[in-house]
């Protein structure tokens, strides 16, 4: 009989408590619980970043990992079909190339660098011929003879941009369609016929491994059916019979899930999954925390899937959920509630970390001067500054932190002050008054940047720079690529960032890169904000909240190109505290304005823990 020892490697050992990091397979005897315990698995959905725009109907690829999807088409909250196009890096979505033809019901497969848009839906003309591929950045529109033969929507899908397939679908509601179109990246060629017409389905796998699950007949259905690159054979069914449904991997190694088990929808929607191994469908424990259909999902095996928006019943939603079954517990990024702040106010500075946090200043119906600390659970009311102001900012930390500008009664002031954990004093004021700049950096070397101006005559916003030793301002050379305030900071003296504000002509989504001594313009953010907060680095940042000119609950992460959705925060608020402080996986927003508030939020980062149980023996 084969031993634990000769199949893991290794014995099982007394241990007075759980290793740190057990090995996968590993068990021990836990000598104080007096419990034997190893590392489980462990399948659960968890929350990650938002589409930028909800949607439903959407098409969808994937490369492995999962952490590289993409979405494209489908229909926005008041049923318009959609162009657009959105990655997916794991942790959130960005904006891609748009469609050239905007479709509903689309079928998609491929990967985020080579995905394929066929077919698809709107009224009029109806179901859609033809077909477009995408490279990465945009996609192009191919012509006859590479367009489908039979016009659908609704399909099954699956493969990739050389060797893909689609399957079942729509042609003219409520017929549906048998036939199989293979593609090779050029043309359309007929397969093998479904041995049951239907659409609404779910398809996964390649072109010669093909799984068809789910759909209507016009009835709901549970049915599934394999294809080897020429004929179909049914196999065990699912479950529970759904249609509208999602789902990734391949024909041995599949999740599906969403979809609705009543008809008309909207009702039934269903947030459950169900595994295929190649034979048996099994029930998931785990369930998407939001029930949907029509939403978009792809995923490489019966373990890794992600699903984004769809229809939890009546409604479109933005949200996206990864399903990951593994020996390791994750917790999701998310916004929670922090200990209120004792005075409610807005337009004020903060520095700091999420349990070493500061405010001072800001306005709550007037100016005002105090200041608190935060130790991550409560907000204790410290000093007053010497200068009560309000639309100021600053940097720092909790002992060592500065404020510069704002306003005053009446005017704009350059007054600078420093904090050293238990008083304000003030030091070298800036060369030129403003309010409302982007500020970063550390109390010996700040920066300010843009800002409105103190003199009329000269504009009321700037695109200056200055720099802060610690008791003195610098004027440097380099300037923003537009007049800016309202704009916001993070990062450091010499690798700095400069985000959105007003200009002239209005909000903006313009980004500035910052290397000690000149700014670059780069990839702006998705949608036009001002006054919004910001922690981390320029190479890996969080822009969150803001105005638009409402308040907006966004959070972006930043990765030094490209910008991408995270978990928004729960009340949408701007004109907040900090805006530069902690990093991009824990930091807080302080009151704000939604309206006048005194409440904070908490973000931490997804992090991921060994699933250790207890194990029995009989």
């Amino acid at each position: 009989m084969a031993t634990y020892r000769s199949i893991v490697g290794h014995k099982i050992n007394k241990l007075s408590s759980d290793p740190a990091e057990p090995l996968t397979g590993q068990m021990w005897y836990n000598s104080t619980t007096g419990t034997l315990r190893g590392i489980g698995v462990v399948q659960a959905w968890s929350s990650s970043g938002n589409l930028t725009d909800a949607r439903s109907e959407i098409g969808s690829a994937v490369s492995a990992p999962t952490e590289s999807a993409l979405g494209f088409g489908g229909s926005d909250p008041i049923g318009n079909p959609s162009n657009k196009t959105e990655e997916y890096n794991g942790s959130g979505w960005s904006t891609g190339g748009t469609l050239n033809t905007a479709r509903r019901t689309t079928q998609g497969f491929g990967t985020q660098t080579a995905g394929v848009a066929a077919g698809g839906f709107n009224a009029p003309p109806g179901a859609y011929h033809s077909v477009e591929e995408y490279n990465g950045s945009s996609w192009t529109a191919n012509s006859a003879p590479g367009e489908l033969g039979t016009g659908r929507y609704n399909a099954g899908c699956s493969g990739t941009l050389t060797a893909g397939a689609i399957f079942g679908g729509s042609d003219v509601s409520p017929s549906t369609i048998t036939a199989t179109e293979e593609y090779d990246g050029t043309n359309w060629t007929a397969g093998g016929a479904l041995s049951t017409g239907r659409s609404s389905l779910g398809g996964v796998g390649t072109q010669t491994a093909s799984l068809a699950f789910g759909g209507r007949e016009p009835s709901i259905s549970a049915k599934t059916e394999e294809y080897d690159g020429s004929s179909w054979t049914s196999v065990n069914s699912m479950n529970t019979a759904r249609y509208l449904l999602s789902g990734g991997g391949t024909q041995t190694s599949m999740i599906a899930f969403g979809g609705t088990t009543a008809s008309p929808a909207p009702a039934g929607e269903t947030g459950a999954s169900e595994q295929y191994d190649g034979t048996t469908w099994t029930t998931s424990p785990a369930s998407m925390a939001t029930a949907r259909y029509y939403a978009g999902g792809t995923g490489t095996s019966k373990g890794s899937a992600v699903v984004f928006g769809g229809n939890p019943g009546p409604g479109t939603t933005n949200l996206t959920e990864e399903f990951n079954s593994s020996t390791n517990t994750i917790t999701a990024a998310a916004w929670a509630a922090g200990g209120n702040v004792n005075t409610a106010r807005n337009y004020l500075a903060g520095m700091g970390t999420q349990t070493a946090g500061l405010i001072a200043g800001g306005y709550d119906g007037a100016d005002v001067n105090n200041s608190e600390e935060y130790n991550g659970t409560s907000w204790t009311e410290g000093n007053n500054i010497n200068t009560t102001r309000s639309n100021w900012s600053g940097g720092g930390t909790q002992t060592a932190g500065w404020g510069c500008g704002g306003y005053i009664t009446p005017g704009v002031t350059a007054d600078t002050e420093l904090y050293d954990g238990t008083s304000w004093s003030e030091t070298g004021n800036l060369n030129t008054a403003v309010y409302n700049g982007a500020t970063f950096g550390i109390q010996t070397a700040g920066v300010v940047a843009g800002g409105g101006k103190a003199t009329p005559s000269l504009g009321t916003r700037t695109n200056r720079t200055e720099h802060f030793n610690g008791s003195a301002w610098t004027n440097v050379p380099g300037t923003l690529s537009s007049v800016t305030r309202l704009n916001t900071g993070f990062g450091t003296q010499t690798a700095g960032v400069s985000v959105g504000g007003t200009t002239g002509s209005g909000v903006t989504t313009t980004v500035n890169e910052y290397n000690g001594s000149a700014w670059t313009n780069v990839t702006g953010i998705p949608v036009a904000t001002f006054q919004g907060g910001a922690a981390g680095t320029q190479t890996d940042g969080l822009y969150f909240g803001g105005a638009q000119p409402t308040q907006t609950a966004t959070t972006l992460g930043y990765d030094g190109t490209s910008w991408s959705t995270r978990p928004s925060m729960g009340t949408a608020r701007g004109y907040g505290g900090p805006a530069n402080a902690g990093s991009s996986t824990s930091t807080f927003y302080a009151a704000g304005k939604a309206p006048v508030t005194n409440a904070t939020e908490e973000f931490t980062g997804e992090t991921t823990a060994a699933n250790i149980e207890n194990f029995t023996t009989s």
